[in-house]
């Protein structure tokens, strides 16, 4: 195994318990560890995404030996110059479409207990600073039992 390798790996093991260790949530060693496998699962993900792009890479591409491509790149630079950077904008493009993700919860469907709290008060700031907004998306009426964003 080269070095890199295991720097890479070994930094990254070291990173993943320090992160999972100091964690300000964990009560006990059972939550460190769950932290730790979140992490690792986050962080995991870019690493799936490369994976598959290569491999959609070696299957779009199966007659493209880009081994050779850089061998014959030092000799002659502008085709194979032209080959690489056409398979690189390819790999780009399947790194966007496996490695794209999104962990964000849409406000709609969840207003956490503390927005409830202070949205009357955040309506009637808004009102009084900017009453002529174009799209108050945040003028809220709260009731008794939920809160409706207009």
């Amino acid at each position: 195994m080269r070095f890199r390798n295991m720097a890479l790996i070994g930094g990254s093991l070291i990173m993943l318990v320090a992160f999972g260790a100091t964690h300000p949530g964990a009560m006990n060693w059972q939550e460190h560890v769950l932290m730790g496998l979140a992490k690792f699962g986050v962080l995991a993900t870019p690493v799936i995404a490369v994976l598959f792009a290569h491999l959609a890479r070696k299957a779009l591409f199966d007659y493209i030996d880009l081994y050779q491509v850089f061998k014959i790149a030092k000799e002659s630079a502008v085709g194979a110059g032209l080959v690489f950077l056409g398979t690189c904008v390819v790999i780009f493009g399947l790194l966007g479409l496996f490695g794209s993700q999104v962990n964000a919860q849409p406000v709609t469907t969840y207003i956490p207990e503390q927005a409830k709290v202070y949205t009357p008060q955040l309506k009637v700031e808004l009102s009084k600073y900017w009453a002529d907004h174009p799209k108050a998306t945040c003028s809220a009426a709260s009731s008794s039992k939920s809160l409706v964003l207009a």
